[in-house]
């Protein structure tokens, strides 16, 4: 059967593979946008040493993060996410094809030099990463496979 007759859904193969394309660069703006608004809040709140609060001070961060997702529309745990997120991938160790959520579950790996690499470090036979892959990285559960 040639390329032409196989279908994906309502849609051709070649017409899939253009829709695959176009949202591979939409959801790359999508991590880009995350890392924005980690970025951002990160700015207005640097990360602090993990140690015991200092008089306040984290009642002064979660006022000044409330605020800030309040005043762009977002809930408060997606800046905190964000955030968090963003601390843990300085600009020029994220990658760009892969998604925000990939560097949020491998930011749970807590060794710098390893998470580094980890990202870099494909799975076996895989083109980039995806999130069952990213969480048996990171030592958390993946999701159990679903019956067809």
């Amino acid at each position: 059967m040639s390329e032409e007759f196989e279908k994906v859904g309502a849609v051709s193969q070649r017409r899939y593979e253009q829709i695959v394309a176009e949202l591979r660069s939409a959801a790359g703006l999508l991590t880009q946008a995350q890392f924005t608004i980690g970025d951002r809040a990160l700015e207005i709140e640097p990360m602090g040493p993990c140690s015991e609060p200092v008089a306040n001070t984290a009642w002064l961060v979660e006022e000044s993060l409330t605020r800030l997702a309040k005043d762009i529309g977002l809930p408060v745990t997606t800046v905190e996410q964000a955030r968090w997120t963003a601390s843990r991938w300085p600009t020029d160790r994220r990658r760009k094809f892969e998604s925000f959520t990939v560097h949020q579950v491998l930011a749970r790996i807590d060794d710098d030099a390893e998470r580094f690499a980890s990202i870099d470090n494909l799975p076996d036979g895989k083109t980039h990463w995806t999130l069952d892959d990213a969480r048996r990285r990171s030592d958390f559960q993946a999701e159990p496979p679903v019956p067809p």
